[in-house]
């Protein structure tokens, strides 16, 4: 098995990332609304500003890009922030981060990539004093649905977003 390393995008990296998740989306087949990349130029922009934060899961040896994970922080972005399913105050809302996007390519599954992925992003924010970790998931993506539950996350609305597509909106509070 290959060592595989998890490392934060560089900015300037957005179009590396946004099109390996485009790549992935392509090959899914029937699921493709259990991946969601709202705007992609708006994405890719917003990685290379370090507005959103990206991370990689690249082989050790060649530096292959094996899976990425975009991260939102909707109080830098002014976007939709999830805190609201669950009634956080005004202030509280400052530290909520939306695990956005997660990708990983077909011949890297099976590798927990999408969890150490998070787990990454999670010790990162925490350290900088975030608290609420909030995602969504398609219901029938078990994969991801039991990486994201095995980390601690637990489901706190379900029904129609992005235009339409069923999600589970997942929490995860860090003391």
């Amino acid at each position: 098995m290959r060592d595989i390393d998890i490392v934060r995008a560089k900015k300037g990296e957005g179009k590396l990332v946004t099109d390996f998740v485009k790549k992935v989306k392509a090959a899914m087949g029937q699921e493709t609304e259990w991946l969601f990349l709202n705007n992609s130029e708006m994405e890719m922009r917003r990685i290379d500003e370090g507005t959103d934060i990206a991370y990689k899961a690249v082989t050790s040896d060649t530096g292959e890009l094996c899976a990425v994970l975009i991260v939102e922080v909707p109080s830098k972005t002014g976007g939709e922030n999830m805190g609201e399913y669950v009634n956080l105050s005004e202030e509280e809302m400052k530290k909520v981060v939306h695990i956005d996007t997660a990708a990983v390519s077909p011949e890297f599954r099976g590798l927990k990539l999408q969890r150490r992925l998070m787990e990454k992003a999670e010790e990162e924010f925490s350290d900088e004093g975030f608290r609420y970790f909030m995602c969504t998931v398609h219901p029938d993506n078990v994969y991801s649905r039991k990486n994201i539950m095995d980390l601690g996350y637990r489901p706190v609305w379900k029904g129609e977003k992005y235009g339409g597509t069923l999600r589970e909106v997942m929490l995860k509070e860090r003391l």
